[in-house]
């Protein structure tokens, strides 16, 4: 049986995942774009950036082309404005 867990990722955000599946994140504590890609295609939708503190609050300015997602580049500038609290 499969249960879900709340995982803290560096104070920033949290996300919800099985218990028997790790949660990938880069070196700074952040979810990886493969991950919150969840449809695997390519980009991360708004509905997806939801998924992660800060960064749906970050979305319209990170989104350089204005076409609603954001690609892996635009994923990185959305996740680098959201600041540590404290």
């Amino acid at each position: 049986m499969k249960y879900l867990v709340w995982i803290p990722l560096a104070g920033l955000m949290s996300v919800w995942a099985q218990a028997d599946e790790a949660v990938s994140v880069d070196v700074y504590g952040y979810v990886a774009f493969n991950r919150i890609d969840s449809d695997h295609n390519g980009y991360v939708s708004r509905v997806e950036a939801r998924s992660i503190y800060g960064v749906e609050r970050a979305f319209d300015s990170a989104d350089t082309n204005q076409d609603g997602l954001l690609n892996s580049r635009e994923y990185k500038r959305a996740r680098s404005a959201v600041k540590p609290d404290g």
